[in-house]
């Protein structure tokens, strides 16, 4: 058994690192798949809740939001994997909100701090984070290309990581 489990982090380690240099080089199929996830995730949680809702009111009591909540993951799930395209605006329209708050903030705290080493710094990255949100609106391809290289990135470290326990445990088992 744990020659099985050493020889599957090893695979797991090849795919990771394998999925992640495909998610760099074709980022447009990265948002895609990240989307086609989020909408299973979706569509399972909102199983899941709309089950435990039945299953959990003769025992708990258990709001009704929970269905409302079960029933509006499944129909999103369900949009998302029924029209991939709405998803990925979704992603994209999350992603412009997430960064242009996020240079927002670092204006706000550049000002805070005005006079201190480095709050021009602070100031820049703000601005520019600013300006990458707002051509992201207008360019989907901007935030396909970021979302392509984190998911890529994210899954290589990974990969990374399961190499270097498949040798630890490897080490071990010696």
């Amino acid at each position: 058994m744990r020659k099985f489990y050493l020889y599957f982090i090893l695979v797991m380690a090849i795919v990771m690192i394998g999925l992640g240099l495909y998610f760099v080089f074709n980022p447009g199929t990265s948002l895609a798949a990240f989307t086609f996830v989020i909408g299973i995730v979706l569509l399972l949680n909102g199983l899941n809740e709309i089950i435990s809702y039945f299953k959990g009111r003769k025992v708990l009591k258990i709001s009704n939001w929970i269905l409302l909540d079960g029933a509006i993951s499944l129909i999103a799930g369900l949009i998302i994997l029924i029209n991939n395209n709405i998803g990925e605006k979704f992603i994209v329209l999350i992603f412009v909100i997430w960064v242009l708050a996020s240079a927002i903030l670092n204006i706000m705290m550049a000002f805070s701090v005005k006079g201190s080493k480095g709050w021009i710094f602070v100031l820049i990255i703000g601005i520019i984070g600013a300006i990458i949100a707002i051509i992201s609106l207008f360019s989907s391809a901007i935030v396909a290309v970021t979302v392509g290289l984190i998911l890529g990135g994210f899954f290589i470290f990974q990969g990374i990581a399961c190499l270097l326990l498949f040798n630890g445990i490897r080490k071990q088992m010696k």
